[in-house]
């Protein structure tokens, strides 16, 4: 979202703080790095605007963008509520309004409905509201100063910002609840879930069961809870050492060889992902796309495709004449587990922490 205008970034700390303190505004646009904090965001809005009364099925209407129905979504505003005189409504993926629907909509924000929020929450890379109202465009000039002066007057516009790495933590702490958690599990969790907003909830639902007697989750029970149920594939340990990553990737690399025998395996998949790697040097065959790209690395299976922006991002990061030192590693790694009696784990955790070191 780095195209968005600077005067409407907050950090979500900050906005939430900012719906504590003001009034709730009846027409919002929000832009969100995070899609995991709607809910959050959503629930503090429909509380102090609603009240205590709040009940999501009678006071909380959501719609979405891509279904284009602007007639139900305004007239949801417009009207009152069966059960309740307030209500919030949520219009989700917004992005560029047609013209129609454009004028529709900025007719409603001249004269909006007191008892009604409206929500409208773009995800969007590129977000700002003159491209969801097209009041920047070149090519729709007709209305775009009488649009441009009425979405400012009357729209509350903000771009949340990404957490940070401890803030992430914090937030995850507080959805634990009462629970005893540390630092450290939830780094844990974070790893076993890929470090996904969409799988993150549902982690720690489950860990709230698995740890609900003791009410302290450790780092015991996010192994046992979180990793033991985590199908990983052999491609999530080659993704995990191509980002340096050498704890996820032994907790991949123990979890899968729990299973079989996987070691040479592994090794192989990695002299593969190497030699794209050391490919991608050759300023002949970096410039290439598309089938050229795929063909000449040898990308068939999708799970390689989709491993190419990691294998781009590693050469970035590294001399070429540190390739050597790598590919000397797995040959040794690939002769020790073919020809000694010595224990696979150990080659392995040497091999990972050569390569994420390097």
């Amino acid at each position: 979202m780095a195209k968005a205008d600077n005067k409407y970034k907050i950090s979500y700390k900050n906005f939430l703080g900012k719906l504590e303190k003001d009034s709730i505004p009846n027409i919002i646009l929000l832009s969100l790095k995070e899609k995991i904090l709607l809910d959050d965001i959503v629930k503090v809005i429909c509380s102090k605007f609603v009240g205590k009364g709040f009940d999501p099925v009678n006071n909380l209407i959501s719609f979405n963008a891509d279904d284009k129905q602007t007639g139900n979504v305004l007239n949801e505003c417009s009207n009152t509520g069966l059960f309740s005189d307030k209500k919030v409504v949520i219009l989700k993926n917004v992005k560029k309004f047609s013209k129609d629907d454009k004028l529709s909509y900025t007719d409603y924000f001249k004269r909006p409905n007191p008892d009604t929020v409206l929500i409208m929450v773009s995800t969007a890379d590129e977000f700002s509201p003159g491209k969801v109202f097209s009041y920047d465009s070149k090519l729709e000039n007709e209305n775009s100063a009488e649009i441009k002066k009425t979405v400012e007057s009357s729209v509350k516009i903000y771009e949340i910002g990404g957490f940070t790495d401890e803030e992430f933590v914090s937030w995850i702490k507080e959805k634990f609840g009462d629970y005893k958690v540390d630092t450290d599990a939830i780094v844990r969790m974070l790893q076993y879930s890929n470090h996904s907003s969409d799988e993150i909830m549902s982690e720690i639902e489950k860990l709230k069961t698995y740890c609900f007697f003791s009410k302290e989750v450790t780092m015991e029970a996010v192994n046992l809870c979180n990793g033991i149920a985590k199908d990983f594939k052999e491609t999530d340990f080659i993704r995990a050492v191509i980002e340096r990553d050498s704890e996820k990737a032994l907790l991949i690399y123990e979890k899968i060889s729990l299973k079989k025998d996987v070691e040479v395996y592994l090794i192989f998949l990695l002299n593969t992902a190497f030699v794209i790697i050391n490919k991608l040097y050759d300023p002949g065959v970096s410039k290439l796309q598309g089938w050229q790209l795929k063909k000449e690395l040898k990308l068939w299976p999708d799970e390689q495709e989709q491993l190419l922006p990691f294998y781009r991002k590693f050469r970035n990061s590294l001399e070429y004449g540190k390739m050597k030192y790598i590919f000397g590693n797995i040959y040794q790694s690939d002769k020790l587990l073919k020809s000694s009696g010595r224990d696979k784990k150990s080659i392995m955790t040497g091999l990972i922490n050569n390569i994420c070191g390097s």
